[in-house]
């Protein structure tokens, strides 16, 4: 047998550190080959890091919490034994050890505290037997149909709708926190969007009768496509047409720099998790056909908010579109991601006062706002991209029409 010392790997395009997020092992545990060890927080994604061998673990180098760089190393193994050695004889039972760590993603396991659900009790339906926050729901919701005095029931914590302390949005314990995860990612990039990028910000809202008309004719046939989904549609097509919103800036130490302007359009999604936001990424979004883009939109959203995301899922953005208006808003001005040049934000519809044929009407009106960078867009193209925008989501007609036929035109599915 022989020791081995697992480093932290490069996880993503350029990795330069992680921060630990939980151990899944601990010293003296024996494991398998390619078992998760680690949850790691990247600037990209939460990821499991796998045991390069099968054998037992002699120590851990750090603790949850910890910043470690690439190339450092997290854990020491003694290499040999382990659940793969096929010649090792059967063990003899011993006194009871103590249970394995159910699997689950730290979104997960905050949910079950909230819901006060015992990971214990509860069987993962994800890969591998992984935990998810379904199966966190469910076993909530059959803990809250037991009778009070039943064997195993447990009382039920209030939702963080109705406890002030329960956790929701918005929600911390009054003291110091340190500042870690995806907040400390989040902050950074904030960091330096704010102190690099010159943004200006544009705003204004249109009628969205149309818009609410097709999406339920859609649903009536059997098309099930968000509203967030037709939004990332009508900004596709705008990138194509507008290419320099589909650019990033690069400002080397020495030189003159340059913009690049990125042949595919991929829209980065801000999607609001208990841990901060992120972004996965619609790949190619303007060669999606109505019911593939529909689903791929909702597959990024459901993945980001159980935090079961894959990091290329969060690779390779090109522009930005978040929707704060889920939660009721109406104005706003987006900070834009680095090193993209715009984002593009989109409110509450809600009845509204809309001048129709010169007479004031209350229609359903969406607000939308646009960020752009002033080193790269000037104010004239920022109108031209949101008007062309704006108008295909207030008479989608055309837009539909393309995405229908992107399926057989080389687009995405079918």
């Amino acid at each position: 047998m022989s020791r081995v010392e697992f480093q932290l790997p490069d996880v993503g395009e350029g990795l330069e550190e992680g921060e630990i997020v939980a151990w899944l092992v601990a010293p003296g545990d024996t494991v398998a080959r390619d078992q998760p060890l680690v949850e790691v927080q990247t600037d990209k994604a939460l990821v499991e890091l796998p045991s390069p061998v099968a054998g037992e673990i002699v120590s851990l180098a750090f603790g949850p919490g910890d910043i470690v760089k690439v190339g450092q190393t997290l854990v020491v193994l003694e290499a040999g034994g382990g659940a793969s050695a096929s010649a090792a004889p059967a063990p003899i039972p011993a006194a009871p050890s103590k249970a394995a760590r159910p699997k689950a993603a730290p979104a997960v396991r905050k949910l079950a505290l909230d819901r006060g659900v015992d990971l214990a009790t509860v069987t993962g339906s994800g890969p591998g037997g992984r935990i998810l926050a379904a199966d966190v729901e469910a076993r909530a919701a059959a803990a809250q149909s037991q009778p009070s005095g039943v064997p195993g029931s447990r009382p039920s914590r209030p939702s963080p709708a109705e406890s002030p302390a329960g956790g929701g949005i918005g929600w911390m314990q009054p003291g110091r926190h340190p500042l870690k995860g995806i907040r400390r990612v989040t902050a950074e990039a904030m960091d330096r969007s704010w102190s690099e990028i010159p943004h200006f910000t544009t705003l204004d809202e249109i009628d969205a009768t149309n818009l609410l008309a097709v999406r339920k004719r859609l649903g009536e046939a059997g098309i099930d496509v968000t509203i967030g989904a037709l939004f990332v549609a009508a900004v596709a097509r705008g990138l194509r047409r507008y290419p320099l919103f589909n650019a990033s800036l690069e400002r080397p130490d020495t030189g003159a720099g340059a913009i690049v302007v990125h042949a595919d359009c991929n829209i980065g999604l801000a999607v609001a998790t208990p841990e901060g936001l992120v972004v996965p990424v619609v790949k190619q979004a303007d060669r999606w056909n109505l019911g593939d883009l529909g689903a791929e939109v909702r597959r990024l959203t459901e993945a980001a908010r159980s935090r079961r995301i894959e990091v290329g899922d969060l690779r390779g953005g090109t522009f930005t579109i978040t929707n704060y208006g889920a939660l009721g808003g109406r104005y706003a001005t987006p900070l834009i991601r680095p090193p993209e040049v715009g984002i593009m934000g989109f409110g509450a519809i809600r009845p509204r006062p809309f001048v129709v044929d010169g007479e004031v009407k209350a229609r359903p009106t969406l607000p939308w706002s646009l960020s752009s960078d002033h080193r790269v867009i000037d104010g004239d193209v920022a109108t031209a991209f949101s008007e062309y925008v704006t108008g295909l989501l207030a008479d989608p007609v055309a837009l539909l029409a393309e995405l229908l036929a992107a399926g057989s035109t080389g687009g995405h599915g079918v």
